[in-house]
């Protein structure tokens, strides 16, 4: 990650599952400086705790307020920007739909406003599966994100660089599935689910972030960078803490079954029919590119995949879903 050296990070949500793995994997390049951006004073105090480095610099806003990340800009030269400042939780952005749009539009557009203004040379901002196709708040503001951060593109000076990566679920990040199962169980409440047939990519936190580096290595401005991943269905993950998790924890449980809550997809999509028209691919990722200009990507070939839904693709075995949960157990419990 040559391109990172000796540059001015910063990451919005620095302090979030997301954007602390970011910056303890910019921690090992050879940055100058990585600024962390969010709005929690207790978080900030525990990461800056736990990382205990001379290189961050914490400073507290809120991204929805443009003058308020304006004022990070102001105080730093900011070469490359992580955006993962987001609402992400389903079920509450259905309750809050104008909080959820105030946080991922408005303050999305504040950003790019932001970089354009103090010409940034890169911006990687996170999306969501959810952002196909969406039936849902969170989703349909995470489109309107990505369009957003890659609409940066044509109002920038040709030294500026702005791209979007997508993530299917990221295992053990805080209020994603195993981590909710995990704390019923250790209560002794039951576990529900809405329903077995449900499939849902998923992908490490390390692999998630390393998709955003590799993203603001080689992009070269205006693409979709996604993971290729597996998936796994919502009744063999609720099997395995029934059977194998519940009485690792002394724990019995039973499984309770619900409907789809509103905005809910049975699979989910990474790519729509559209992007699937102009798709890159190599072993690791696919890049999909929105607009026509003449790239090259040396390690990418054309891509002549028909979807990319979660029923389709490699499905987490037992043992593998056991193996994340446990890994959730031995870092966080």
């Amino acid at each position: 990650m040559n391109n990172l050296n000796n540059k001015t990070i910063l990451v919005t949500g620095g302090t979030g599952s997301i954007g602390s793995e970011i910056v303890k994997q910019l921690l090992t390049t050879e940055v100058k400086k990585i600024v962390i951006f969010n709005r929690d004073e207790i978080k900030q105090f525990v990461t800056n705790q736990k990382l205990d480095n001379p290189k961050l610099e914490f400073i507290m806003g809120d991204i929805r307020n443009y003058d308020s990340i304006e004022k990070v800009f102001e105080k730093e030269k900011i070469d490359f920007v992580f955006h993962a400042a987001a609402m992400k939780h389903v079920v509450i952005s259905e309750n809050e739909p104008m909080e959820c749009a105030h946080t991922n539009i408005i303050g999305t557009h504040n950003l790019i406003r932001l970089c354009l203004k103090y010409g940034v040379e890169k911006v990687v901002t996170i999306s969501t599966d959810k952002a196909v196709n969406p039936t849902n708040v969170m989703g349909a503001t995470k489109y309107i994100a990505e369009r957003i951060t890659l609409n940066g593109n044509k109002l920038s000076s040709k030294n500026q660089k702005f791209c979007c990566v997508r993530f299917g679920n990221v295992a053990n990040s805080r209020g994603s599935v195993i981590p909710v199962m995990v704390e019923r169980i250790k209560l002794g409440k039951n576990i529900w689910i809405t329903d077995p047939n449900v499939t849902r990519f998923a992908m490490s936190i390390s692999d998630a972030v390393k998709l955003v580096l590799k993203a603001a290595e080689i992009t070269q401005g205006g693409e979709i960078f996604v993971l290729k991943m597996k998936a796994f269905r919502l009744g063999d993950l609720a099997e395995v803490m029934q059977t194998r998790i519940a009485p690792r924890l002394g724990k019995s449980i039973k499984v309770e079954s619900r409907r789809l809550v509103t905005g809910e997809k049975l699979h989910e999509e990474l790519l729509n029919q559209i992007e699937l028209a102009n798709l890159l691919e190599n072993d690791e990722l696919y890049i999909i590119l929105n607009d026509s200009y003449e790239r090259e990507y040396p390690e990418f070939r054309k891509s002549f995949l028909k979807t990319y839904n979660s029923s389709y693709v490699e499905k987490f075995s037992l043992d593998e879903l056991e193996s994340a949960v446990i890994e959730y157990l031995e870092k966080f419990c």
